[in-house]
């Protein structure tokens, strides 16, 4: 099969990729220093939990195909977790450098000027610039997405394809990007590669056959139920009105001038560039994020698959995003005249990308809210010091749900003789085995209510629970809604 135009493109010179390479070291050591300078662990649920599987799979080897935390991730971030949080972080800052000089080279390849800005407005979305500095899967899954597109763009469409087959191993929305490639390699008629998108599945799946003697099990053990009411549902408007707290009030502001642009150039075909250009951009980019996006706007709406209307996830489309808002430069600067006044008009956007990150809103960097540890992580770190100063021996079984507990009381969070969850206090008669006598329960009032569903009177009014220590917080920097966080650890007697 001939190449197409589009694909067939030849790469930048070596001299217009210096720029790109240049701006690329300097984001990445800032990163570094910043994961390695900063205690932030950008949130204290997910970001902890998922780090904790990878760290400790070695030892609990079914972690490496646990539905939740995500086989493919898993593997790829076990070793660095061995370094600890600071491991995984690293991790991710690779991950993040190595997704925004994908999207240059995306952007090289539609012909974009000045297509190093992929590079700047990647690391200039806030929140995709905190992610970093987490145990978070969204940086692994914007990196395979951003690189099936590359691949595809450059003329690998059977690689592209079976990169994009392990995309669901991270997060499982992939399965719903694999339906985008397939319409877009049934549309240009390239159906070889086809077979190669569930490549990924059938690999898993044999692992799954013999770990769990079930070829099914990427379905039948998957975690997100269809329903799971303590998560409830929202406003269809939701990731809509949220999207500039991910890539920034500027950047949003680009993002949908890019577009407008390609829609108009979908409406008006004398206007648009080759047509294999078009589609390949018009698919693999633009839809995947409109797929992505519709898809959680519809499953928070309707409250599905366990949706917690978290914003986060729409940072797994950075890198295509800072591309779409580079269309949106050059959309804007095409309404000058000269050349020149084109060349200041990409400059004053440039400017007021970056300068718009300092500028203290609700939107852009705040120090304390996202360089340094949540009120609830410092609290955690105070229980644990009690505790270690009240058990120099042997430790008594912990039963908690804040996952960052398991790191300041240094237990072995799937180890079920060390720790245990605290469900078995949801209902009035016992969900499970009741710990021993002399076992801690750490309550918290986020975790332990929302994912344990235990108040906090149902340790206090209980004459079997002693209280032994107690800490609070007043600004609760995780949970900004909440007025304060609070731990509380009870002895069974």
């Amino acid at each position: 099969m001939p190449a197409s135009p589009v694909l067939s493109a030849p790469e930048p010179a070596a001299a217009g990729r210096r720029p790109a390479l240049l701006l690329l070291a300097a984001l990445f050591g800032l990163s570094v220093l910043f994961a390695v300078g900063t205690t932030t662990t950008y949130d204290t649920g997910d970001s902890i939990n998922h780090y904790l599987y990878s760290r400790y799979a070695f030892r609990h080897p079914a972690n490496f195909l646990e539905s939740w935390a995500k086989p493919l991730f898993v593997l790829l971030t076990a070793g660095p977790a061995q370094l600890g949080f600071v491991g995984i972080k690293l991790f991710n800052c690779a991950v993040v450098a190595a997704a925004a000089w994908l999207a240059y080279r995306v952007a090289a390849r539609l012909r974009l000027p000045w297509p190093w800005l992929a590079v700047l407005f990647t690391y200039a979305a806030p929140d995709y610039f905190r992610i970093q500095f987490s145990g978070l899967t969204e940086p692994l899954f914007s990196l395979i997405l951003v690189a099936g597109v590359w691949l595809a763009f450059s003329n690998r469409t059977g690689w592209s394809a079976a990169v994009m087959s392990f995309l669901p191993f991270v997060r499982s929305e992939g399965f719903l990007l694999l339906g985008v490639w397939a319409v877009y390699l049934a549309l240009s008629r390239q159906w070889r590669p086809l077979p190669l998108l569930v490549l990924g599945y059938l690999v898993y799946s044999v692992a799954g056959l013999l770990v769990y003697g079930d070829f099914l099990w990427v379905f039948t053990h998957n975690a997100y139920p269809y329903r799971a009411t303590q998560y409830g549902h929202g406003d269809i408007t939701h990731y809509l009105t949220h999207l500039p707290g991910v890539i920034g009030l500027v950047l949003f502001v680009l993002f949908w001038m890019g577009g407008i642009r390609v829609l108009s150039q979908w409406l008006r075909p004398r206007f648009r560039p080759q047509p294999d250009l078009f589609r390949a951009e018009l698919l693999l980019i633009y839809g995947s994020v409109v797929v992505y996006c519709g898809a959680h706007t519809l499953f928070w709406w309707q409250g599905i698959f366990a949706s917690f209307g978290m914003v986060r996830v729409l940072n797994a489309m950075v890198p295509l995003m800072a591309i779409i808002a580079l269309n949106g430069v050059q959309a804007l600067a095409l309404l000058a005249k000269s050349a020149r006044g084109q060349q200041r008009v990409r400059l004053g956007l440039t400017a007021a990308v970056v300068l718009f990150l300092f500028t203290g809103a609700r939107t852009a960097f705040r120090w304390q809210r996202d360089f340094t540890k949540a009120a609830d992580v410092r609290l955690a770190d105070k229980a644990g010091a009690w505790f270690a100063a009240a058990y120099p021996g042997p430790k008594p079984m912990v039963v908690t749900e804040h996952p960052y507990l398991a790191e300041a009381l240094q237990i072995d969070p799937f180890d079920k003789t060390q720790r245990r969850n605290i469900s078995f206090l949801r209902a009035r008669q016992p969900e499970g085995p009741v710990p021993p006598a002399g076992s801690l329960i750490f309550w918290d009032d986020w975790f332990s209510v929302i994912e344990g569903g235990v108040p906090l009177s149902r340790l206090r009014h209980n004459p079997q629970y002693r209280l032994r220590w107690q800490g609070a917080k007043a600004s609760n920097l995780t949970h900004p809604d909440a007025d304060s966080c609070h731990l509380a650890v009870f002895e069974r007697l």
